[in-house]
Parts: structure tokens; C-alpha cells; sequence
């Protein structure tokens, strides 16, 4: 999933939105919170969690709790990141951007890790009944189009529409693709959007379906796949032959 819009990178400073450098660090446990605030405000009208949750105070109240689930399973791994930037006027530093990844092997979830999130699972599903069976199916629907082991999966990111087009959402995904094409690993992710996916495609992913609809009657999504960069790069040069 995500919801950032992405168009360029630029440097910080005066007249372009940005008034002090972004710093892109692991997610500190301490905030943890505030970013799952961040991601639910990200995605309050994603079509994907309208559709699961049409009421929009219930939507309100579930997504925090939903994202805090997934960043507290994450977090152990290593992999998610925060983008944070000192706002003129403002002490302390702002949390403008989230990208949460799973790396190989980590998805689906272990039975270890399914029994430690079954209690917030519990309380997530409690807080919107009428969601629950169809949760459960997009949950489902999600998994089931994922390929075969192993590849990163980035489960999430969001950018604060405020801060959108700054080249924050590139930033928050380059530690784990430059790891991915050191390591000639593949990455996986979802996404709803035209504009995402061409955003997307300029970091090197690719369109493995499109018009999936992870539930029935859901908004049609599309699954993209980003092969190793070395790997790309073998398959469109031609070593020259020595032996002739």
C-alpha cells in the first residue's frame, strides 16, 4: 500500500516547501504512535479502507489501531522508517513520512507472530463487526497474490500530503532497494493508484498484475515487482564475445 504522489526530489531551503534538510532514520520505538497517526491520516480516504470501512468515524478510529499493529510486527525486523524534518517555528522535529518493509521470508506472518497480534487483531475486528468478515477476506486477498518466497515486501508508506512531491517518498525507499540490488533480491508491493504506479516505475518496478480486486466488489489494485538492479542491468547488455 501507499499514498505519497511522489514527482521529484529537490534539495531543502527557501521556496520549495522544505525549511530545514529531511532526515530519513529508523522508526524510534518512542514514536511509534505518532506514526501510526501519521499512516491512518495518509489513508483515510484510500478506496480501499472506504470500502472496508464505509463509516467514517469507525474508519477514524480502526486505522490507527490497524497500523499500530503493523508497525509494532515490523519493527523487529529492522527495516521501517521514518522521515523527519525541523519545521520553522517549531521545536523538535516533525514526522512527515513512514515506509514500513518485510524482508525476505518475513510474510505471510509466522504462527509465533500471528498468536502475539491476535490480541490487537481481537480488539481491531471488535471495534468495527460489520467490517470483520470482509476484512478478513481482503487480508486474505492480499496474501494469496503474493509470489513465491523470497523478496522485500513493502507492506506500507505514506507521506503527509503537506510534505507529498518533496522526494520524500523516494528517500524513505532507497536504504532497503539499494540493500535489495546488493543482495539480488527481488521487491514486491500493492498499490491503487496510476500516478503511484508510475511513480513506481521510475525506481524500477513493474506492473505483475493490474485491476486486482483483493475482495469482492473491492476497488481494483495493482501488484508490482522490482527485480535487482544488476539483474535488470544483465538483461538489457550484451557481453561482447572474446572468442572469435
Amino acid at each position: 500500500m501507499n499514498e505519497q504522489n511522489e514527482t521529484h526530489r529537490p534539495t531543502a531551503g527557501p521556496g520549495n516547501g522544505m525549511d530545514t534538510e529531511v532526515r530519513v532514520t529508523g522508526l524510534p520505538a518512542e514514536r511509534l504512535g505518532e506514526a501510526a497517526g501519521l499512516l491512518a491520516h495518509c489513508f483515510r480516504t484510500n478506496p480501499n479502507f472506504v470500502d472496508l470501512f464505509p463509516n467514517e468515524r469507525v474508519r477514524s478510529h480502526v486505522l490507527p489501531r490497524m497500523f499500530a499493529a503493523g508497525l509494532r510486527d515490523a519493527t523487529g525486523f529492522g527495516h521501517v522508517y521514518a522521515a523527519t524534518r525541523e519545521a520553522k517555528g517549531l521545536s523538535g522535529d516533525e514526522l512527515v513520512g513512514v515506509a514500513v518493509w518485510l524482508p525476505p521470508g518475513a510474510f505471510p506472518l509466522s504462527t509465533a507472530r500471528k498468536v502475539r497480534a491476535l490480541p490487537r487483531m481481537v480488539s481491531l475486528l471488535a471495534a468495527a463487526p460489520r467490517s470483520a468478515l470482509r476484512l478478513l477476506r481482503y487480508t486474505a486477498g492480499i496474501t494469496g497474490r503474493h509470489p513465491a518466497q523470497p523478496y522485500w515486501y513493502l507492506e506500507v508508506v505514506g507521506v503527509d500530503p503537506t510534505a507529498q512531491g518533496l522526494g520524500i517518498g523516494t528517500r524513505l525507499l532507497e536504504p532497503v532497494l539499494a540493500l535489495a540490488d546488493k543482495t539480488g533480491q527481488p521487491c514486491y508491493l500493492e498499490t491503487m493508484t496510476a500516478r503511484n504506479v508510475v511513480w513506481y516505475q521510475r525506481l524500477g518496478f513493474e506492473v505483475r498484475e493490474a485491476g486486482v480486486r483483493f475482495v469482492t466488489g473491492g476497488p481494483p489494485n495493482c501488484t508490482m515487482m522490482r527485480h535487482p538492479r544488476s539483474r535488470r542491468v544483465g538483461e538489457t547488455h550484451v557481453t561482447p564475445r572474446t572468442d572469435h
